[in-house]
């Protein structure tokens, strides 16, 4: 394993980055649900799938229910963007780093 980390989700009660604010909030954090991002070595970049990423069903019935419970996304989409910020802040900022990748579950 390279790395682990956990994040809890805000809720913002008033205010946020981009509503004519300038930044200040009042939020507070859920301590009781956590987001958890696992990267691991790979000889490349791979997004490894979760649960709520599947597209195979037992039924249709556990797929409507899953859609039901999930929506229709995944975490995929969220972690390709997360990757991609992170690139483009590192090209903008001048940090360089080696060409090591990994698995992000």
């Amino acid at each position: 394993m390279l790395l682990r980390s956990v994040s809890y989700p805000r809720a913002a009660l008033i205010g946020n980055p981009s509503d004519g604010y300038n930044g200040k909030t009042i939020a507070f954090t859920f301590s009781n649900f956590e987001s958890e991002v696992v990267l691991y070595h790979s000889p490349e970049l791979e997004i490894l799938s979760n649960t709520r990423d599947r597209s195979r069903f037992r039924s249709l019935r556990h797929l409507v229910d899953d859609v039901n419970s999930h929506g229709y996304y995944g975490g995929i989409r969220l972690l390709k963007a997360t990757v991609k910020k992170f690139y483009e802040y590192r090209v903008q900022s001048g940090i360089e780093l080696d060409d090591r990748y990994f698995y992000i579950r």
